[in-house]
């Protein structure tokens, strides 16, 4: 798991453990590609866990779609240099991280920030539209950085 994971339900950033959400045959586990990341309370031990609810209660319970959720810790983040600045791609946005001048670490981290933020898989529920309060202030905390 991603040393910077947090628990998908509590947000909790120690005890991280690899949740197998996929197909799997008898006595195996899924791949390492389908998994994503819960405190042990959450995937194993807790009355709320993955293990004890199965995938569709869990996901229910805690309102979480698990292959859009999948689907987004497995998307890839594109870094490109366009008029001097660098560019990051990300699910079919763009996102500006900022000159040349940063330097390509920086760069890395702004966009791994950008994914890192990304929540907006996490609920069930279905906004008519988008959040642009969040956008504006991801904004401005990569701005500030610059």
């Amino acid at each position: 798991m991603d040393p910077d994971a947090t628990c998908l339900v509590c947000g909790k950033t120690t005890g991280i453990e690899a949740a197998h959400t996929g197909p799997r045959g008898m006595s195996q586990k899924s791949p390492d590609i389908c998994a994503i990341p819960l405190c042990a309370r959450h995937h194993r031990t807790g009355r709320d866990s993955y293990h004890k609810l199965g995938a569709r209660a869990f996901e229910r319970h805690h309102r979480l779609d698990l292959r859009a959720v999948v689907a987004r810790l497995n998307a890839k983040t594109f870094i490109r240099i366009e008029f001097g600045s660098f560019v990051a791609d990300y699910l079919g946005d763009q996102y500006v991280l900022g000159p040349v001048s940063i330097g390509v670490h920086s760069a890395v981290r702004q966009a791994l920030a950008i994914k890192r933020q990304d929540r907006s898989w996490q609920s069930l529920e279905k906004t008519a539209e988008p959040d642009v309060g969040s956008f504006l202030r991801i904004r401005a905390r990569l701005q500030a950085r610059l």
